[in-house]
């Protein structure tokens, strides 16, 4: 009796695993159909379908797909078609890039702008900029542009002008000049710090000088010496003319040099003649520029009195 139980058992067993893996095995067939496939373009599924093609190339005729040159497909065409295989197909991004003085078109497969230039050759100084950032991601007909920048130390020979000193001299005559000594410039050294920005200079900062030959003064005498010819006294007025120290006399000739003392203040001044006058009638003997006149009184003042004397 024990003999049949036992025999009895085994039969349910056995019958109930063989029941229980021929369902298994009907759930898995409609899980996964024969030759069902998922396409995936950019990361997005655009297409789920079931093929008779055998190979991927043949399953992407079928279905019309466009595919570029450049586009890249995983896994490629030669792979034979399984069931829950999933196509993927990775379109390329076009980019412009402007660099160097050049622009670059050309399709990518990178996420952001640093790794476009890391693929594209572009080596990045420390002080480039790029626009947009770096960080930025790519995105069709995105425009990249890579500025330049680049310090340097460069070093230049400049010129140091020579001093110009004048020294009076009693025994020369007067407005008389002789160079004592010719003045010669000097040399320096200077580093800059240029900043360029394309190849373009656009701005540099001096580091320091270094002199080279020192400049030589120019020493100029000046005549001192003064001989006085004819005299005169009497009224002077002023007028708007050229605005320089010069005058109007009907008594001395244009270019002669006239020193003009003020009676009632004793200033004095040095005028030149460049003009006719004043009209006898008016009993004046001068007629001083405006600037002259102030040098000597305040133009409200009119009319003052005035001694003249002509340099020879």
């Amino acid at each position: 009796m024990k003999k049949v139980l036992f025999i009895i058992i085994l039969i349910i067993f056995f019958g109930g695993s063989f029941w229980y893996w021929q369902r298994a095995k009907n759930n898995k067939q409609l899980s996964m159909p024969k030759n069902k496939i998922v396409t995936v373009i950019d990361g997005v599924i655009v297409l789920g379908a079931k093929t008779e093609a055998k190979t991927v190339g043949e399953f992407l005729e079928q279905e019309k797909l466009k595919i570029s040159e450049e586009d890249k497909i995983y896994p490629n065409k030669k792979v034979k078609i399984k069931a829950g295989m999933n196509v993927i197909i990775e379109r390329a991004t076009p980019i412009l890039i402007k660099v160097d003085g050049k622009i670059i078109k050309k399709n990518v497969f990178t996420k952001n702008i640093k790794d476009t230039l890391r693929e594209s050759g572009i080596i990045l100084n420390p002080a480039d900029k790029v626009e947009p950032s770096l960080t930025d991601g790519i995105f069709k007909n995105i425009e990249i542009v890579v500025t330049r920048i680049d310090h340097k130390e460069i070093i230049e020979t400049e010129k140091i002008n020579f001093k110009v000193i004048e020294k009076r001299d009693k025994n020369l005559k007067w407005r008389t000049k002789k160079i004592k000594q010719k003045g010669e410039n000097g040399k320096k050294e200077v580093k800059y710090l240029v900043t360029y920005q394309n190849g373009k200079e656009i701005k540099r900062k001096k580091l320091n000088t270094k002199i080279i030959e020192k400049p030589i003064d120019e020493i100029i005498t000046i005549g001192t010496k003064i001989k006085v010819g004819r005299k005169q006294r009497g009224r002077a007025s002023w007028y708007a003319y050229t605005g320089k120290m010069a005058a109007a006399s009907i008594t001395f000739p244009k270019g002669t040099w006239l020193r003009v003392t003020a009676i009632n203040s004793g200033k004095q001044i040095f005028v030149v003649i460049n003009d006719y006058g004043p009209a006898a009638y008016t009993g004046k003997i001068l007629d001083l520029d405006k600037v002259a006149f102030k040098k000597l009184a305040p133009l409200g003042a009119g009319v003052i009195e005035v001694k003249i004397e002509e340099i020879k």
